[in-house]
């Protein structure tokens, strides 16, 4: 390929990153204090749209994308937007758009990098069932179960594919029980929800547990 047809896929990442600080000012400067989460949720979307276009084009993108920078900076962002929502009042929505934000850069480390957490595969993923259930429960009481599930969801399946990826596919009897606790608790899920008036809520439960019962089931081979 001559070199003007030639792309460029570790220029990527910096134009996503132009374009998330465009979004993120354009919201701190314009947009209502109560919706600074979601504009920060575009923001970090936007950013890792393009960098994960680079990574999958590149032929070495830690060349450009240092492991440890990433989770460094991943889990800084995290940190501040999980610390953000809990003092504007809305912790749900900061947790969610932390998990976003912090699972991604955890999970290219965790491909690319050299280990550095301390825990064990399996004990990584057992923490990350307690810490989902936590939020859950925190959820649950801030009145917000379906956005607090997703976010647990999210955390557990990262846990599951670093386990994955740092520790090989889980036991077939282990993995089995979790498939099956995963869909019981979906058709648990939807059933209390139609029963308490609130069916579209316990779809949005069910289908995120679906989504983790189907990652363990066939996602692990």
């Amino acid at each position: 390929m001559s070199r003007r047809g030639r792309r460029v896929p570790e220029a990527a990442p910096l134009v996503g990153l132009v374009l998330a600080f465009s979004v993120a000012l354009f919201g701190v400067l314009f947009a209502p204090t109560g919706t600074l989460l979601p504009v920060f949720l575009v923001a970090v979307l936007a950013l890792y749209a393009f960098t994960a276009y680079g990574i999958l084009r590149s032929d070495d993108p830690t060349a450009v994308l240092p492991p440890d920078l990433v989770l460094g900076g991943g889990v800084i962002v995290a940190g501040l937007l999980a610390g953000y929502g809990v003092v504007t009042g809305d912790a749900v929505l900061g947790l969610f758009v932390a998990a976003i934000a912090g699972v991604p850069p955890a999970l290219y480390h965790a491909r690319y990098g050299e280990a550095v957490n301390p825990l064990s595969p399996d004990a990584t993923l057992a923490a990350a069932v307690v810490a989902g259930l936590v939020v859950l429960g925190v959820g649950v009481l801030a009145g917000s179960p379906a956005l607090s599930a997703v976010t647990a969801v999210v955390v557990v399946l990262a846990a599951a594919d670093y386990r994955d990826t740092r520790g090989g596919p889980l036991a077939p009897r282990l993995e089995f029980a979790l498939v099956a606790v995963t869909l019981g608790g979906a058709a648990l899920a939807v059933g209390y929800f139609a029963l308490t008036g609130a069916p579209t809520l316990g779809l949005l439960v069910g289908s995120a547990l679906l989504a983790l019962g189907a990652f363990f089931a066939i996602g692990e081979r």
